[in-house]
């Protein structure tokens, strides 16, 4: 089964460790930060989507296979919701902002 360890620069300059693990159709992923245990952190979300810039272990560059191992898995389709509702979210903020932003004007007239 292959699998990937990466050291990633934590909070408080502590290092964790996030590791990935493909078993066919299956991907786990795992870190060693306090949110990682019970909830999905911000770690693994920046390697699954192929960042590397927290990485501060020697194998940054096999950050490229992440993607390939995700193709086709729960963890992709999961991935590509979750990253299209954070688009949706961000276009409803900018919608909300517009709105305030003309009820403060139609208030002044």
């Amino acid at each position: 089964m292959p699998e990937l360890l990466f050291r990633v620069q934590g909070n408080n300059n502590r290092p964790v460790e996030v590791t990935i693990k493909k078993n066919g159709k299956n991907l786990t992923s795992t870190c060693t930060c306090s949110s990682g245990v019970d909830d999905i952190c911000q770690h693994r979300i920046n390697i699954l989507s192929g960042s590397d810039k927290e990485i501060i272990s020697n194998n940054a560059d096999e950050i490229k296979k992440i993607s390939s191992w995700i193709a086709g898995t729960d963890v992709g389709k999961a991935m590509h919701d979750m990253i299209e509702s954070l688009k949706m979210l961000e276009n409803a903020k900018d919608d909300f902002n517009n709105a305030r932003k003309r009820l403060i004007k139609a208030l002044k007239d």
